[in-house]
């Protein structure tokens, strides 16, 4: 009988200790390292102006006009600063 009582204990133990390293696991995880300084260089032409930023999920958006009209959009990737897509809006 004592065995039995030191099994469900012990397996209640287990239990826990399991979820514990779950959650701090999951924690861990989803949590952004605000340690790590990124620096993202945006080399526009003089004059251009920034239309709009977005950010979303780990992208950095930026949609910039020239002084000729030409608009394009630049996108970023946080996590390293390297630039993934240079997009040209033709009108």
């Amino acid at each position: 009988m004592q065995f039995l009582k030191f099994l469900v204990v012990f397996m209640g133990i287990l239990i826990i200790a399991g979820l514990t390293v779950i959650v701090i696991t999951i924690y861990n995880r989803s949590s952004i390292s605000l340690d790590s300084e990124i620096i993202i260089e945006l080399n526009i032409p003089v004059n251009a102006t920034i239309l709009s930023q977005t950010i979303d999920k780990n992208k950095f958006i930026v949609h910039i006009k020239k002084n000729n009209g030409n608009e394009f959009i630049k996108v970023f990737d946080i996590s390293n600063g390297k630039e993934l897509k240079k997009i040209k809006i033709n009108k």
